[in-house]
């Protein structure tokens, strides 16, 4: 199983000492759910792809600063990948600009929310159980920072997870894609420090929350063990073996 993290971004010297680089970050979510993984990673934010779609299994693009919508040339060659990789019928995933590259890419719309920032951690009640998330809790918590948002899903996804305030929070697109707008790889010093370097961006009142909502305790090791137990049952089924009915 060959997987390739579709890198971003850059990580900044003011999180330097809390962030890790984002292949690191990934390696450490999905490793201990897919030992059989070898996972590699694509500067592509610094316009390095990989030669071909053919070259990896399994592509997971990750978060950025950046929206979806700017006009940078790496963001148009990322869209046209994952257009070219879901063709190819390969296994993608994508977490918050990830999960609105692919969304974008394959039709849906991306907006700077009018809801404002999420930062913090969230809940995202999940609406629709499917065979791959084998157990795990009902509402997950996980770390979110952004603005923007999937605010019209892709012809034929599938909402898995949202909330008012996102209702399209994880969606499952066809039977290959996963994408969800949260930050499963991220930990609390990590949206602690974002917090912080955005007080005066999000506002008092969303501040306050953000920092009062890192009390809850994080599930993103039943995240990691989703998105395995989904890039499992994804690859089965593309190497024709038989895979239980959601």
């Amino acid at each position: 199983m060959r997987i390739c993290v579709m890198v971003c971004a850059h990580v900044g010297p003011d999180l330097a000492d809390v962030l890790d680089p984002y292949l690191e970050m990934f390696r450490r979510l999905l490793a201990p759910h897919l030992p059989e993984a070898t996972i590699t990673g694509s500067m592509i934010i610094e316009g390095t792809f990989p030669a071909s779609v053919e070259d990896h299994d399994v592509y997971v693009f990750t978060g950025s600063p950046h929206g979806v919508y700017e006009n940078l040339d790496w963001i148009r060659r990322a869209e046209q990948f994952v257009r070219d990789a879901a063709a190819a019928g390969k296994v993608l995933i994508g977490g918050c600009f990830g999960h609105q590259l692919i969304a974008q890419a394959l039709g849906g719309t991306v907006v700077k929310s009018d809801k404002g920032w999420g930062i913090g951690v969230h809940t995202h009640p999940v609406l629709r159980r499917e065979a791959w998330m084998d157990g795990g809790p009902d509402r997950p918590n996980v770390v979110v920072s952004h603005q923007d948002q999937v605010v019209e899903a892709p012809q034929g996804a599938v909402v898995l997870a949202g909330t008012e305030f996102c209702p399209n929070a994880m969606l499952r697109i066809g039977e290959k894609i996963l994408t969800f707008q949260g930050h499963p790889e991220m930990t609390i010093p990590i949206v602690d420090r974002l917090l912080d370097l955005r007080e005066q961006r999000v506002g008092a009142e969303v501040f306050a929350a953000g920092k009062a909502s890192l009390q809850k305790p994080l599930d993103h090791d039943a995240m990691g063990a989703w998105i395995a137990g989904f890039i499992r049952r994804a690859l089965d089924a593309s190497a024709g073996k038989t895979v239980a009915a959601e």
